[in-house]
Order: C-alpha cells, then sequence, then structure tokens
C-alpha cells in the first residue's frame, strides 16, 4: 500500500431498512465479513466501521442498524440513536431500498434523510431482481421523484440513484468508483491503512458468536440473546476465549442451551470455526449462558452489555 498515493479520504454512512443489505454491502466492498449477516432483520445492532484503503484514497463506511419505528427507551431505542448519530457529519449517505419494500414503509427512513448533514445516494439493492420481479420496481421512480421534492432545502441534497445487487456483488465496484469521485481530499482518518474495522477483536468475536444465536435459534430468541466476552488470552496456544450468552427469562435460556447441551454445543462449534478464520489461529472457546431479566428495556442492564441508551427517559431501571 503506497500511503503517498492516498488523495481521498471520507466518511461514508449506510442507511435502510432492516435486511435491506446494508451489512452485506459493507461486506462486499472490503471482502471480508466486517459486519455479521443473517437472513433475519434488525441483526446489526451497532454502528459497525469498515475502512477501505486504495491507493486512490481511504473510505470509512458506517453500517447502522435498521431504521424501523422504535419503542420509547430500551433496544430498539438504542439502536435507532446509532443511526442519528452516524448521519451527523458524513460526507456521503448510502440511502439502500429494496424493491421489495413500498412507500409507507420507506418513509421513515426518509424522515432520517431529512436531519441528514450530507448529500445521499439512493441505492437500489437486489437489482438482479429486476428481470425476474419487474413488478416489485414500479413504485420505486415515483418514490425517488417524492425523496428529491421532499429533501429540496435540506442539508441531504439527492446527488443521484445507482442499482446495485451487493450479495452477487453486482455493480458493487463501479458503486466504489463514484464514492472516491465524491469524497473530499484529505489525509486518511485512520493512519494504519491496513486495518479493516476500529472496532475490537473482542467487538467482533462476539458479534461472531451473536451472528450463530441468530442462524441457530427461532425467529424471536435471538433479540433477547447479548453477548459478553469475559476474557480473551491470547498467551495460551490455543486461545481461549470465555463468553457469556445473556437471555432475558429461564425458559430462553434452557432454549439456547438445547437438550443434553446439543444446542450450544452446535452454537460453540460453528462460533469457534467463524472465530478461528477471522485470527488465523487455533480458537478454544467456552459458551456459558446466563439469565439477566429484561435486559433489552431496562438502561442499566443495556449499558452493562456495551448498549448505552443516552435518552432514556421511558425506559425501566
Amino acid at each position: 500500500m503506497n500511503t503517498e498515493a492516498i488523495k481521498k479520504a471520507g466518511l461514508v454512512v449506510l442507511l435502510g431498512r432492516p435486511n435491506v443489505g446494508k451489512s452485506t454491502l459493507l461486506n462486499a466492498i472490503l471482502q471480508e465479513e466486517i459486519s455479521i449477516v443473517t437472513p433475519k432483520a434488525q441483526t446489526t445492532r451497532d454502528q459497525v466501521r469498515g475502512i477501505l484503503n486504495e491507493d486512490r484514497g481511504q473510505i470509512v463506511f458506517i453500517d447502522t442498524p435498521g431504521v424501523h419505528k422504535a419503542r420509547e427507551g430500551g433496544i430498539n431505542a438504542y439502536m435507532i440513536q446509532e443511526v442519528k448519530k452516524a448521519l451527523d457529519g458524513p460526507d456521503l449517505v448510502l440511502y439502500l431500498i429494496d424493491p421489495a419494500s413500498k412507500d409507507t414503509a420507506e418513509q421513515v427512513l426518509l424522515d432520517q434523510l431529512k436531519l441528514a448533514k450530507a448529500p445521499a445516494v439512493i441505492i437500489i439493492n437486489k437489482g438482479d431482481q429486476r428481470l425476474k420481479r419487474p413488478d416489485q420496481f414500479v413504485w420505486l421512480e415515483k418514490w425517488i421523484e417524492h425523496c428529491k421534492a421532499e429533501l429540496e432545502g435540506t442539508q441531504c441534497k439527492l446527488l443521484g440513484v445507482s442499482e446495485i445487487a451487493a450479495a452477487h456483488d453486482m455493480g458493487v465496484k463501479e458503486l466504489v468508483t463514484s464514492i472516491f469521485n465524491q469524497m473530499p481530499e484529505g489525509e486518511p482518518l485512520f493512519p494504519d491503512v491496513e486495518i479493516l474495522t476500529d472496532r475490537s477483536t473482542r467487538f467482533v468475536v462476539a458479534e461472531l458468536i451473536r451472528k450463530q444465536l441468530f442462524l441457530k435459534l427461532g425467529d424471536e430468541l435471538p433479540y433477547s440473546c447479548a453477548v459478553e466476552i469475559e476474557s480473551y488470552d491470547e498467551s495460551k496456544k490455543p486461545i481461549h476465549i470465555h463468553a457469556m450468552i445473556y437471555v432475558e427469562r429461564d425458559s430462553q435460556k434452557g432454549m439456547v442451551i438445547g437438550a443434553g447441551g446439543k444446542k450450544i454445543k452446535d452454537i460453540g462449534t460453528e462460533s469457534r470455526k467463524e472465530i478461528e478464520s477471522l485470527l488465523g489461529e487455533r480458537v478454544f472457546l467456552e459458551l456459558r449462558v446466563k439469565v439477566m431479566e429484561g435486559w433489552t428495556s431496562a438502561s442499566d442492564k443495556m449499558k452493562h452489555l456495551g448498549y448505552l441508551l443516552e435518552q432514556s427517559k421511558g425506559s425501566r431501571r
């Protein structure tokens, strides 16, 4: 990497509804799984920064939780808080749209865009479906014109529209080139041009475990789970990692453990494989499960797990 060739540097926020493909796009750009992806909506809870370094510059992408109508307080409000914080000061916003969505569902996104302090580009994801399901794309033209009109006079000027299919790497390289063209000149925001994210290894490891909870458990249970890395010992070979999985109720604890411990063993096996792939080393992983009653709505318990809700008037303490 020739750092002298870096000419552009900027911050780009990925914005969209749950399961629209923001994390998939980030991973496709970086060619690494920086942000976990599952078929379930609202997998992402925190801002996740992915750092792209090329000879033409550095772009820091911020993956955000899916925008949805959240109840006051609790983990849902925390996710919306993370989105609002991300929109305060980027150089560009990528507003991702799934053609299978509809204008009434997208209005909450438009409301956030109006508050953004940066221009935006609309990204129609899953464009590979246009030939198979052209009916899904009909509403988009009118919605895009509506967005242009609603954003008039705000700091969020609409610069254009791109169509991609992030899961199939369609249009991703062209999109990155377009983004670089819109970035300001400057020094890299992160001088270490070898890193892919500013998140700690502990955070990424916890996310990989949480990914398996989404993949291995039922539809609702993963949303009541949180993962805390209690110890991470690189001095031992293999690396020793001890993680605690928190749930809200005793009944959920039994579901995570499974009959005869089969479910937790399966979660641990698949998590360890992904962690070893990430670290390039063998890992000993121990998972335990503990009940933290009502953690998704109690701000003090959320804080213990790393979810700091700054405005928590409606949360239970």
